[in-house]
């Protein structure tokens, strides 16, 4: 009986998700204010059935896209939290290869190495129009450290930079190209590179889902327009942060989408603050090749 009971409750659980999904996804279809056309009809001889010649098509013609679509207007901060002093330098030369114009940078420190490191003369040739650094103790979480960053910049499009991940020199420019046209209130990545540290290789996660609205986007590759969301914070905690936003903004009626896969790449180690077994990893995932294939990439 007991049995019985508890599957009954799943079922019904599983079918309140799934209403709770189709309301969600009816009501920002209506709230819309965007569409993916403007970049689908750049692609139009690729095939989303057919991942491979997607993936090949996309990349033969993504200077094309970047010529067809400007990037949105408006101004553009980068807001990091670091935990992992060692990292820094690494941090510092994704932000200093973005191409973008005008650039504000946040960071947050929320580890007790950083107090030995001189950050004002580490980020002075960052070419940033501001550069905003923020000292927070160890035990204050990432979603209220990432809160901290974006209150302390008047930014409308605020980037979110990952330090142990690589950001190639048109991440943000692509990203504002996504938002110029979309109508969403945050553009990220569904579909893109991860590189494996242990075993030194790149591989693609969930190839075919670019330029399309999505609920499932990279934490390290949002990129959250402020005119939309408005006052929408990250929660109170250190895992999750980025999931739980994005569905914030579903509860709103705001849509997300997923942009290129191009120049951004995220790191697998065993220093990751979110860990999942190699085998669900791995899943829905294409073979690059070995190293780290900026080759392929930073495009």
């Amino acid at each position: 009986m007991g049995k019985r009971s508890r599957s009954r409750r799943d079922v019904i659980d599983d079918i309140r998700r799934r209403a709770w999904r189709a309301y969600a996804d009816g009501r920002r279809r209506l709230a819309r204010t965007g569409s993916a056309a403007p970049a689908i009809e750049v692609f139009a001889a690729a095939d989303r059935r057919e991942p491979s010649a997607w993936t090949d098509t996309l990349a033969d013609q993504h200077e094309a896209y970047r010529r067809a679509i400007a990037p949105a207007t408006g101004s553009v901060a980068a807001v990091c939290v670091s935990a992992r002093p060692h990292l820094l330098a690494d941090l510092l030369g994704s932000l200093r290869r973005q191409v973008v114009e005008q650039l504000d940078v946040v960071l947050v420190t929320n580890h007790e190495g950083y107090d030995a490191i001189d950050l004002d003369g580490a980020t002075a040739d960052l070419g940033a129009e501001r550069v905003i650094i923020i000292r927070r103790p160890s035990a204050q979480t990432l979603g209220a450290c990432l809160n901290d960053a974006m209150a302390a910049t008047d930014a409308r499009f605020v980037a979110k930079f990952d330090d142990d991940d690589h950001y190639g020199p048109h991440h943000l420019a692509d990203s504002l190209r996504a938002h110029s046209y979309a109508g969403a209130g945050v553009v990220g990545k569904h579909t893109y590179y991860a590189h494996l540290v242990d075993a030194d290789r790149t591989v693609l996660r969930f190839p075919a889902h670019e330029f399309a609205y999505s609920s499932t986007l990279a934490g390290g590759s949002l990129v959250i327009d402020r005119a939309k969301t408005a006052d929408l914070q990250f929660p109170d905690i250190s895992l999750g942060e980025d999931r739980a936003f994005l569905a914030a903004c579903h509860r709103r009626g705001l849509s997300t989408f997923s942009a290129d896969r191009f120049n951004f790449i995220q790191t697998r180690a065993h220093d990751n603050t979110w860990q999942v077994p190699d085998e669900r990893f791995l899943q829905s995932t294409a073979d690059v090749g070995p190293g780290l294939r900026l080759d392929v990439t930073d495009i």
